[in-house]
């Protein structure tokens, strides 16, 4: 078989194997019915509907003719570290500096994956996340989030 799209079908290759791996991982735990959902019942399904929904991206891939645009662009490492890191990062600071400075961390070093990346841009994307995170989480939910840093607060 010849792959005439290539982009189509490397998709539906990577949604398969992570609709797989989800339905894999989620076996150890207790699967329940639908009435009484156990633990594994959510991802097996969700895992299952990925694995099908790649396997049909896949076969398209294989079907269609792509046209001279269906190469698959070199993989850029420097965005995928620099989102992960940030997520990383928010996550190690939430606790010693607060929502505002880790927030603002995350959205800026996660920003920074991008060829259009502008500093006055996420720093208001910043100050909008921050007022909606504090009025969702703090006050309505009633969260026990940080909002300043350690030494900031009372």
């Amino acid at each position: 078989m010849k792959i005439k799209d290539a982009k189509d079908f490397w998709s539906g290759v990577m949604f398969s194997a992570f609709g797989l791996s989800f339905v894999v991982f989620a076996q150890q735990y207790d699967m329940g019915t639908a009435a009484r959902m156990g633990p594994a019942f959510f991802p097996t399904m969700l895992g299952g509907l990925m694995l099908a929904l790649g396997i049909l991206i896949m076969f398209k891939g294989l079907k269609t003719d792509g046209g001279a645009d269906s190469k698959v662009d070199a993989f850029h490492f420097k965005p995928l570290l620099l989102v992960l890191g940030a997520v990383v990062a928010f996550g190690l600071l939430l606790r010693p500096l607060g929502l505002l400075v880790s927030l603002t961390v995350l959205v800026v070093v996660s920003s920074l994956g991008s060829p259009e990346f502008r500093l006055r841009d996420a720093l208001l994307l910043t100050v909008g996340l921050a007022i909606l995170c504090v009025v969702v989480f703090v006050n309505a939910l009633g969260m026990t989030i940080p909002v300043l840093p350690a030494f900031m607060r009372d």
